[in-house]
């Protein structure tokens, strides 16, 4: 094993949560990151739920660290004695924020921070978790078929906080890793995440919108539609490249395939015939979705996109790694099934 201790930004976080998982299923010994020690308590709760009867085995190779993204403070101390790191925190908005720097700020001074940290420390292996919102805006509607290639132009159209805040990290991220030649750096760049919820304490930005699905509150299903991945193929996905001494400099699209909302409130219906009665199926008009918008802010941030949807490739890693992931449709009703499983539709 290349890399036995691995230091976890945002271990309280979907993606993050899963990545610990992983990282101790695997036997590594991980230095997991969070803005509140306040937390650590319920984050070892729900690990030792999924790790079964190898929990207090691997619950010891767990040590929490208070560090919080906007501060220098606590870095150090988190990435000492590290051999490579996996940076997953980040923001990731339900609606607008009032200032966009509430999202860029914690994206890019994060980064700079766990980054110089990491240098500082010795750490010899960097995996950055950055998007495809990193890849696919600001070239125009007509333009909707990407790969790794492709950068998201800030001065196009289309563009959010999120956006400028991943593209604008995976920026900084090169810039950085040109200064140290030392630490392999490389990124992972996911589309729209589903996949299994954790616990009951936080349905997060994607599963609000199965949630939102599956209680109703859409009357119908607006033109969108997104490269979508499972939460478990982009841990797998990470690991791969982690484990990859070529992968340094290269960045890796992590997608199954676009999903339309309509083709997943499809699969939801057809998938829980109960459970998903209230899901809407007929497509909503632009219109409509702008009338909704004045009153749900997670509708105002993709006003712009009605009718656009992406295409992101990932196969280089498929040629690379052989990584097959599940399909999108899977992935989102797999994070229904979780979010049925822990009680959150009572």
């Amino acid at each position: 094993m290349p890399y036995n201790t691995l230091l976890i930004t945002g271990v309280t976080g979907f993606l993050g949560g899963h990545m610990t998982l992983e990282a101790l299923r695997q036997g590594h010994t991980v230095r997991g990151t969070l803005r509140s020690m306040e937390r650590a308590d319920s984050v070892r709760k729900m690990l030792a739920s999924h790790l079964g009867e190898n929990a207090e085995e691997a619950l010891q190779r767990l040590t929490f660290h208070e560090a919080d993204l906007l501060k220098p403070t606590g870095w150090r101390g988190a990435a000492a004695g590290c051999d490579a790191a996996l940076h997953v925190a980040s923001p990731f908005p339900l609606g607008v924020p009032k200032d966009e720097q509430e999202i860029i700020g914690p994206a890019r001074k994060g980064l700079q921070h766990v980054f110089e940290a990491c240098a500082a420390e010795g750490v010899k292996r960097f995996v950055h978790t950055s998007s495809t919102v990193a890849i696919v805006y600001g070239h125009g509607r007509e333009k909707t078929n990407f790969t790794e290639n492709d950068w998201t132009q800030l001065d196009g159209g289309m563009i959010t906080a999120y956006i400028k805040s991943k593209t604008q990290a995976e920026q900084d991220l090169w810039m950085m890793a040109k200064q140290q030649p030392d630490m392999a750096v490389s990124a992972v760049n996911p589309g729209f995440i589903f996949g299994p919820i954790l616990d009951r304490k936080d349905a997060g930005t994607s599963g609000d919108v199965i949630l939102k699905m599956m209680r109703g509150e859409f009357p119908g299903v607006p033109q969108l539609g997104y490269p979508t991945v499972d939460v478990r193929d982009v841990v797998s996905l990470h690991f791969l490249v982690l484990n990859d001494a070529g992968a340094a400099g290269e960045r890796f699209a992590a997608t199954a395939n676009t999903l339309p909302f309509r083709d997943l409130a499809k699969a939801l219906k057809r998938a829980f015939p109960t459970e998903g009665r209230k899901v809407g199926t007929l497509a909503m008009p632009n219109f409509l979705v702008r009338f909704f918008a004045a009153f749900d802010p997670s509708l105002r941030v993709v006003l712009a996109e009605l009718g656009f949807m992406a295409n992101v490739s990932s196969d280089k890693a498929h040629q690379r790694y052989g990584w097959k992931p599940r399909s999108a449709e899977d992935a989102g009703v797999a994070m229904a099934q979780s979010l049925i499983d822990l009680g959150y539709l009572d």
